[in-house]
């Protein structure tokens, strides 16, 4: 070996894969009822510290609204024109708003038996009472129909409905309304300006379906769009960006390789013009980390570190380029330097994860939650048609490098602008594997067990379990072998 080697290259250098190391196991003195796999991304808390990737086919409304749903995140793509993106995050925020915003009416010349047969066709147990020119006079409930047949055949609905009609204005928050159908024991609570109805608050619908769901203040679903670092100069493109800002709760930065100066002062810029909160990325070495969080002073909207370069299964860049840092290598670095600096920043995994037992390692070396595409493109709620080859069901799974993806123009500056004939990805098949609740599930049961043999109750104790290198011999041997 030359000196010139030993110089470029040290024992702390090791480059190191999830497939390279094991969890030692570890001394375990709580119940599994006891493992909680929460986590934190900056002020949001997070049941279940795995991310959806901003992949054209990974993560569009459907998939991020069931991943919030589950209790974790999905991550819009932006390789789409603003009007598409804005769309998406509309969606996803108020996808399960506890305000109906279509409310049932019906005129105050109504019939009381026009009003029970409204109810009964569409399921609803009350109506909001409109005058001719629709303001609300009233609500007339299931419990406002008379016993007697002749007066629900020929009774008329400003007769006996509730004339004096609680309501709260629009704007309203969960807590508020919480506190006013509580107060007043109603069930119904219409949302008024002025007179003219804007919508409807119920207490079935402030009951949380998804319990373990990720949501804003305001008990909103949480909301996160990929985003370039490169600010536009156009003011319309500006005011594209603070439309996008009224839904997005983060804005996960995505270009491949994040530590160039460029993509830092349009960031800057870019925080200063959007109120919602950042996460940077990608970045795969400790000088990296250690520069972000020292010498650039980002605003208060910094809130996370996006980690991982070359690792995907559909990404070419380590081969394409010779440059790169797999994920569990660049967890471990970032996250010295995190905790070195600043540990209230969270790191994110990026890539790489190919089986539920790579969770639990990102977390031994120091990482708060994980993002992939490869464990969701096979799924129901990914972009795409479920196609079938050979006889088996599989989508479409591309790398956001690839050619095909960047053909669209709209992730130009995810990797080296003018380099178009360098594709840093591919195009295949992935299997279909069904809807997300499974593949979910199977992720946080082996994060759950693999917490459970190594001794660590929370995702914090998992930073401080040991682990060890393994070598190839010993990774066969970990595998299933030896078999007919």
């Amino acid at each position: 070996m030359t000196d010139y080697f030993r110089k470029k290259v040290h024992y702390e250098d090791i480059i190191a894969t999830f497939d390279d190391v094991l969890i030692k196991p570890g001394y375990t003195d709580f119940s599994p009822n006891e493992v909680d796999i929460s986590t934190k991304l900056g002020k949001y808390h997070l049941n279940i510290p795995i991310i959806s990737a901003a992949m054209d086919t990974v993560t569009e409304e459907v998939m991020a609204i069931k991943m919030a749903l589950l209790g974790g995140l999905g991550v819009l793509h932006r390789n789409c024109n603003y009007e598409k993106q804005i769309e998406m995050c509309r969606k996803v925020k108020f996808a399960r708003s506890f305000v109906i915003e279509e409310v049932a009416t019906i005129s105050v010349k109504a019939k009381v038996s026009e009003a029970k047969y409204l109810m009964e066709t569409y399921g609803i147990s009350g109506v909001m009472v409109v005058q001719d020119d629709n303001k609300v006079c009233g609500i007339f409930t299931k419990r406002d129909i008379p016993f007697n047949e002749r007066e629900i055949r020929h009774g008329y609905v400003k007769d006996f409905m509730t004339k004096d009609v609680i309501s709260i204005k629009p704007g309203v928050k969960r807590s508020e309304a919480l506190k006013m159908l509580y107060e007043n024991r109603i069930e119904k609570l219409p949302i008024l300006d002025d007179g003219y109805l804007k919508g409807l608050i119920t207490k079935k619908d402030l009951k949380p379906e998804f319990p373990n769901a990720s949501i804003d203040e305001e008990g909103r679903l949480l909301c996160a769009l990929g985003l370039s670092p490169k600010f536009p100069e156009s003011s319309q493109t500006q005011e594209t960006l603070k439309e996008l800002d009224k839904y997005v709760d983060i804005f996960f930065i995505d270009v491949a390789d994040y530590y160039k100066k460029a993509d830092i002062e349009g960031t800057k810029k870019l925080m200063k013009l959007l109120e919602s909160d950042f996460v940077l990325g990608n970045i795969g070495t400790y000088e990296a980390a250690e520069f972000l969080l020292t010498k650039c002073d980002f605003s208060e909207n910094f809130i996370g570190l996006k980690v991982g370069m070359g690792s995907g299964s559909i990404c070419t860049t380590s081969i394409q380029t010779g440059v790169g840092a797999p994920t569990l290598f660049a967890t471990a670095q970032v996250a010295d330097a995190v905790k070195d600096y600043n540990p209230k920043i969270t790191v994110i995994a990026d890539g790489g994860l190919k089986n539920p037992g790579d969770l639990p390692k990102a977390l031994s070396v120091g990482a708060d939650l994980m993002m992939s595409g490869h464990f969701f493109a096979g799924c129901t709620e990914s972009p795409g048609y479920i196609d079938t080859i050979q006889g088996r069901k599989v989508k479409v799974y591309r790398g956001m490098g690839s050619k095909e993806a960047r053909a669209s123009g709209f992730v130009s500056d995810r990797y080296i602008e003018g380099s178009k004939n360098l594709a840093e990805g591919v195009s295949a098949y992935i299997p279909y594997v069904g809807d997300i609740d499974g593949v979910i599930q199977s992720l946080k049961e082996g994060l759950t067990n693999g917490m459970i043999y190594s001794g660590a109750r929370t995702v914090q104790d998992m930073k401080k379990v040991d682990i060890g290198i393994i070598t190839p011999f010993g990774q066969q041997e970990t595998r299933t072998h030896d078999l007919i």
